[in-house]
C-alpha cells in the first residue's frame, strides 16, 4: 500500500533514471501533477502524459541525479521564506508547497512565501 504518492512518484523517477529508463509509469494524482510540472519546467523530465482511463502517468527521459524527500506522513517540515535551504548544487530544485500551489525554492523566496518542505532534486 502507497502511503505517500508525492514520495513514491520521486522515488520512482530517481530509480528510472539511475537505471536508465526511458519512460516510467506511476499513479495519478494533482499533487504528482504539480511535481512533475516543476520537474519539466526546470529540465529534469522531458515530458509526461496522463492515462484518464488507467489512472495513470507516463514520465518520459528522467534526468535525476538523486533526490532528497524532506517531508513524509510521519514528520512534515516547515520553513519560512528567510528559512529555505539552499540547494546542494547551483542546479538543484527545492519544491515547496505553498498557499499558491507548489514552487521552487528561488520562486518562494521571491514571492516571500514559506511552506512545507517537499523534496531536493539534483
Amino acid at each position: 500500500m502507497i502511503t505517500s504518492l508525492s514520495c513514491d512518484l520521486l522515488t520512482r523517477i530517481k530509480n528510472g533514471s539511475r537505471a536508465g529508463r526511458k519512460s516510467i509509469s506511476a499513479p495519478l494524482s494533482k499533487y504528482s501533477l504539480s511535481i512533475l510540472e516543476q520537474l519539466k519546467k526546470y529540465g529534469f523530465i522531458t515530458d509526461f502524459s496522463v492515462h484518464q482511463k488507467e489512472r495513470s502517468i507516463s514520465i518520459s527521459e528522467p534526468r535525476v541525479l538523486d533526490i532528497e524527500i524532506f517531508s513524509t506522513p510521519g514528520r512534515r517540515l516547515y520553513c519560512t521564506s528567510k528559512t529555505l535551504p539552499w540547494g546542494k548544487t547551483p542546479k538543484s530544485l527545492i519544491i515547496i508547497s505553498t498557499s499558491i500551489g507548489l514552487l521552487s525554492q528561488k520562486e518562494a523566496v521571491t514571492k516571500k512565501l514559506g511552506g512545507e518542505l517537499i523534496a531536493e532534486i539534483w
